[in-house]
């Protein structure tokens, strides 16, 4: 799950119940907050705008005050399977793994034929590790229905947590065939595919890209296989691709920058390696990486300062530290 960028955000809420207690706000700045405490005042009974004055809190990184908010909305409104999911994802995210399964154990209980709650039930389990209730509630949702791809997705992944490939790659292919368009099941299988050394992997790249020509993680997993396989023009290519999509992806950055060390064009290397720096200036294998560009550029001094500065971001990074060491022999 992605995260957002966190703003500063100062609020007064005193939430509601459902007997239509009188809410009270404080102009905080953020705008969009402010809008979500006006409605909310005019509408103070409304779930939904709890529901999603809740997920916008949430995307704050707001946990406390995103909880109250979706537990008014259910407390307003029980009947709605999503207000369960999100307040579940708030609480795995805010490390209270306990509560977030409870709530999905009531959503359940409340929606017993409910599809989507048993697939998030089967995916929080899997989070938490739990291979072998994440596993029931997969095939609670094929006893439902015994044609859902996602199911079968899920099925997958946790075999493949399992160290179970053959029967991951199996669950994966099912769900290429109920569901041609499950992008992330290509990539899966490309990936179980590569790990065997197994030439048909492209094939799984390909077809994931036929459904999203601009999806990142198919085209990084098909470059770092033409990686591995020696296609080097081919993989950098792929990671320009990445990069015009995406100038923040730091993987295409760092793998295509060594790339070109491996043919020699140093220059090109010492670009890439600059740019991920750039885009994260903590990144310590950016430095690391630099510092060999510079130090083939004939630019010792910038090498050190390269490597010291990785060495600060990873004090175990244990390439940086001999790279130093060479320079005190």
């Amino acid at each position: 799950m992605k995260k957002y960028v966190i703003y500063s955000v100062v609020f007064i809420v005193t939430l509601v119940s459902c007997g239509g207690d009188q809410a009270t706000q404080q102009v905080t700045g953020d705008t969009v907050l402010d809008d979500y405490n006006k409605l909310i005042a005019q509408d103070d009974d409304n779930a939904k705008l709890y529901a999603d004055r809740g997920k916008y809190l949430y995307e704050q990184e707001s946990y406390d005050a995103a909880i109250k908010d979706l537990k008014s909305a259910i407390s307003i409104d029980s009947l709605q399977p999503t207000f369960y999911s999100l307040l579940s994802d708030i609480y795995l995210d805010y490390y209270q793994s306990k509560n977030a399964l409870s709530t999905l154990k009531l959503a359940e209980k409340t929606f017993p034929n409910h599809i989507n709650t048993k697939l998030k039930l089967s995916e929080d389990y899997l989070i938490l590790k739990d291979y072998e209730n994440a596993l029931i509630s997969a095939h609670k949702v094929l006893n439902l229905d015994a044609n859902n791809a996602e199911a079968y997705f899920m099925i997958g992944l946790i075999n493949l947590e399992n160290d179970n490939q053959e029967n991951a790659i199996k669950a994966f292919t099912k769900a290429t065939e109920l569901e041609p368009e499950l992008t992330d099941a290509w990539i899966m299988l490309g990936d179980l595919y590569h790990a065997k050394n197994n030439p048909q992997a492209i094939d799984y790249y390909n077809a994931a890209l036929e459904v999203d020509r601009e999806n990142i993680s198919a085209l990084h997993s098909k470059a770092y296989y033409l990686q591995n396989i020696g296609e080097v023009d081919e993989a950098i290519e792929i990671y320009n691709q990445i990069h015009r999509l995406d100038r923040q992806y730091e993987p295409a950055y760092l793998n295509s920058g060594i790339l070109y060390l491996s043919t020699d064009s140093i220059q090109a290397a010492y670009h890439k390696f600059n740019m991920l720096v750039n885009n994260n200036p903590t990144s310590a294998q950016g430095y690391y990486y630099r510092g060999i560009a510079n130090e083939l550029k004939g630019k010792a001094d910038l090498a050190l300062e390269d490597y010291k500065t990785a060495l600060k971001f990873d004090p175990k990074h244990e390439k940086a530290s001999q790279a130093i060491a060479a320079y005190d022999q």
